[in-house]
């Protein structure tokens, strides 16, 4: 309870170091009233952004997200959320293979005995949906209307796991190495599979939006848990990068999304530190967490606010200054990604 306490007090005041107007928080407590508590106490600056009366928020687990906006901002902005049920929608009705509760089909690998050959790799569609549904904040300014998309997608977690791949250890030879490590992989593919499905289904809604404005202010926030063996899946499994599932095709170069550190210098580009047993020689400092935006945001949009060049970062400076305050172990094992909004001036 002694360090559950700590940890609460230091959260409380690296929230406070942050000084966000809006903030999106991916693993926080589960449950409206735990969340209102927790705001009421520890972060008296901001609303917590909560549902109307009978509107979930469809999430399972104990990591819930929530959207806080700073009092005064509040006031000014008119923050609501998207119900569920408007979001699913749209994207149903722009992707026929999503169906209105939230659910599509995916195709994963299974390890089965076919003609006597043990261990073939073999298709099973099944159903998937959202463990935790994407929470959409709408706000108002200028006169136009905004979206921020916050999404803590489907974890890399698989379960049991097998030795690493060595150094220099050829992926034939890793695979050949034990059932343990087939099977593995095969949970990974499979993961891989149902997250590259989880941002297709939300890039079915931000092109929904594009159908019915012609260029709609919209963000795409939170931890999108790329892993694991991401280049490896994507090279050896032909699965489609997750970013660029997102940010859409240069093709239709109205709909695409900007990443708020494009412009940012590659080692300072990283939100967490994790060691992938399946690709040993990938570097360890990866970003798992993103800021993306439309056109409309841009310094030759439309929108009424404007993203700047320079104006996204991680936050790293802050949060190394928060560890030598409260200890290494007390905040969140990510780093927070940050970025400004300025009005635009005609």
């Amino acid at each position: 309870m002694g360090d559950a306490k700590k940890r609460v007090k230091s959260v409380s005041q690296y929230i406070d170091m942050l000084d966000a107007s809006i903030l999106f928080l991916c693993e926080a407590p589960e449950g409206e009233d735990e969340m209102a508590d927790f705001v009421k106490k520890h972060a008296k600056e901001y609303d917590l952004i909560k549902r109307g009366s009978g509107d979930g928020y469809a999430t399972d687990g104990r990591q819930w997200q929530w959207f806080l906006v700073k009092k005064d901002v509040a006031d000014r902005i008119s923050p609501s959320l998207v119900p569920i049920s408007t979001w699913r929608q749209f994207a149903a009705v722009e992707d026929p293979s999503v169906s209105i509760d939230g659910e599509w089909k995916v195709a994963l690998p299974r390890l089965k005995t076919v003609g006597g050959v043990k261990d073939v790799p073999v298709s099973s569609r099944v159903s998937h949906s959202f463990y935790r549904e994407p929470q959409i904040l709408r706000f108002n300014f200028g006169g136009a209307q905004h979206e921020v998309i916050g999404a803590h997608l489907k974890s890399k977690f698989t379960g049991g796991k097998p030795r690493a791949r060595k150094v220099g250890e050829s992926f034939d030879d890793y695979l050949a190495s034990s059932k343990k490590v087939r099977e593995y992989i095969a949970a990974s593919h499979g993961a891989r599979v149902k997250l590259s499905s989880e941002a297709l289904v939300i890039r079915a809604y931000i092109d929904r939006r594009f159908a019915q404005e012609a260029d709609p202010s919209i963000f795409v926030v939170g931890d999108l848990n790329d892993g694991p063996g991401k280049e490896l899946m994507e090279r050896e499994y032909l699965l489609h990068d997750l970013i660029s599932n997102l940010q859409g095709e240069v093709f239709f170069a109205r709909k695409f999304l900007n990443h708020a550190l494009f412009d940012q210098p590659t080692e300072l580009r990283w939100t967490a530190k994790f060691k992938d047993s399946l690709d040993p020689e990938r570097e360890e400092h990866i970003l798992l967490d993103h800021i993306l935006f439309s056109q409309a945001l841009t310094r030759s949009g439309t929108s009424p606010l404007q993203v700047q060049s320079g104006a996204g970062r991680v936050e790293h400076l802050l949060h190394e200054e928060a560890e030598a305050k409260f200890g290494r172990d007390v905040l969140s094992d990510h780093r927070p990604v940050s970025v400004d909004m300025i009005p635009r001036v005609s």
